[in-house]
């Protein structure tokens, strides 16, 4: 996963120094942005991570709050075998 995000950044580099060496800049950095993501569109993975968060944000408006962080750190150390 780290690779792929360092790919990543590395290809908009490339698309920013293209865009700066071909087409001048005539675009603020937002602007840049905007068009780097209009021609990446994201991924399938990205979409279902948003609508995780939108479920987990409309169950914290319904009074939903989850679990204790205490219980959720217990948890997770022991499942990957961390020290408390």
């Amino acid at each position: 996963m780290l690779t792929e995000a360092i790919e990543e950044l590395r290809e908009f580099h490339r698309f920013l120094t293209d865009k700066l060496r071909v087409d001048g800049i005539d675009l603020s950095p937002e602007e840049a942005l905007d068009e780097w993501r209009r021609l990446h569109p994201q991924t399938q993975a990205f979409d279902e991570e948003v609508a995780a968060i939108r479920e987990a944000l409309d169950d914290m408006a319904k009074g939903d709050r989850g679990i204790p962080f205490d219980e959720f750190d217990r948890d997770f150390r022991k499942r990957h075998n961390l020290p408390t």
